[in-house]
């Protein structure tokens, strides 16, 4: 899975593009295997940020989210002796869409781990059930430059639009019966067009020494643009 820049020009929370690091996970699944680790999944990870990363299976993002995925499918655990190798040179924090790029491998593994053949775009509903701005997730799940949106749902769907991570994730960031039964995704909850990219341009990204929450950086923007701001910026 690629990291990915967002926010792009006008494009807030719409325009993402897909970029040449990547985030890998190796997967073998031993059914002979004795080992009786948490949901059947032994974690390693390699690349940035290890002291960050949780090895535990209903802590680590990656699958956290694929046990999401699982579970909506009524499997409750991995498959007997899965091992996951994580191997991510994407920074931790910086901007490079690192969270999004974990969200989708999460549903890609537990759409292979599951053997469920979803398709893409029902992919990106899991995806976007899990991280509300669908600018890197997109990115990241569909590759190049592309304009995403979330469609407007009929109000029953509406209800679940907007369930916090911790409620639709697996413990334990949502108590120990979170996920027993989690909300499936609806169909169709997210858009997305691919715009052409120019090979001759490159991306150069400048990444900091710390790392900056998203909703910091979110916090740090004005709540309103004037209307010249916004003729500028659209010209």
């Amino acid at each position: 899975m690629p990291c990915s820049s967002a926010n792009i020009g006008p494009g807030f929370d719409v325009v993402g593009l897909a970029l040449s690091i990547f985030l890998e996970l190796h997967v073998t699944i031993d059914p002979s295997s004795t080992s009786t680790v948490s949901h059947n999944c032994s974690i390693t990870y390699e690349g940035e940020g290890p002291d960050e990363v949780p090895l535990e299976a209903d802590a680590n993002l990656i699958t956290r989210t694929a046990l999401y995925v699982l579970k909506c499918h009524d499997q409750r655990t991995f498959p007997v002796g899965t091992a996951v190798k994580i191997v991510n040179p994407i920074p931790l924090g910086r901007g490079l869409g690192s969270s999004g790029a974990a969200v989708v491998a999460g549903v890609m593994l537990g759409n292979c781990c599951g053997g469920l053949n979803l398709t893409k775009e029902r992919m990106l509903d899991f995806c976007l059930m899990i991280e509300r701005h669908p600018d890197n997730v997109t990115a990241a799940m569909i590759g190049g430059f592309v304009g995403s949106y979330l469609r407007e749902l009929d109000p029953k769907d509406m209800e679940r639009k907007e369930i916090p991570l911790a409620e639709v994730l697996p413990s334990p960031a949502g108590g120990v019966d979170t996920g027993l039964k989690p909300p499936i995704p609806p169909v169709g909850i997210g858009h997305y067009i691919r715009y052409g990219w120019a090979e001759e341009i490159k991306a150069i990204a400048i990444i900091p020494d710390f790392e900056v929450p998203t909703a910091t950086a979110r916090g740090a923007l004005p709540k309103q643009y004037s209307a010249k701001d916004l003729v500028s910026v659209s010209m």
